[in-house]
């Protein structure tokens, strides 16, 4: 933990994370847990936001969220479940990838109504371009490819400090 707090005071490290919680890998959850409330309490105190991995875990992220009074922003990435609403609701980002290519999927519904200052874009591990990701974000919101640009320059700028 001691390396990875003196890392995360570098100004070259712009958030924390990937962390989180996963209901599907083999690691105990009294581990994740652990290590999760760690990973927020480094956040709050370098002042810089999380970025979060969650499978079948996002209400229990959000519990810890609240529990440990994380205050820095977070983004939940490549997010691709009924629900996603309240993410953004709940005042958090939501990252959006390889599911936009998902017809009828649930992050392509969503994507399609989230609030302009809620969202970014990934490619994640998945074999496409962020080029290609950026294209189907203008053609499911009827935006041109500048438009989004704009949109997720200014969200980067809204939370990361360089």
């Amino acid at each position: 933990m001691n390396d990875l707090k003196k890392s995360a005071f570098d100004k070259k490290v712009l958030a924390i994370g990937e962390c989180g919680l996963d209901r599907v890998c083999n690691t105990e959850w009294s581990l994740q847990l652990k290590a999760f409330q760690m990973q927020i309490a480094l956040s709050n105190e370098v002042k810089k936001p999380l970025i979060i991995h969650a499978v079948r875990a996002h209400q229990d992220v959000l519990q810890w969220l609240r529990k440990y009074h994380h205050q820095q922003p977070v983004i939940f990435h490549g997010v691709n479940h009924k629900g996603i609403e309240t993410l953004w609701q709940a005042g958090q980002f939501v990252s959006f990838g390889k599911a936009l290519f998902l017809e009828n999927s649930p992050a392509q519904k969503a994507f399609c109504h989230i609030p302009e200052d809620s969202y970014f874009l990934e490619t994640d591990d998945a074999d496409i371009s962020i080029e290609s990701v950026y294209l189907m974000a203008a053609k499911l919101r009827c935006q041109s490819l500048e438009q989004i640009k704009n949109t997720i320059e200014k969200n980067f700028f809204s939370i990361f400090t360089l």
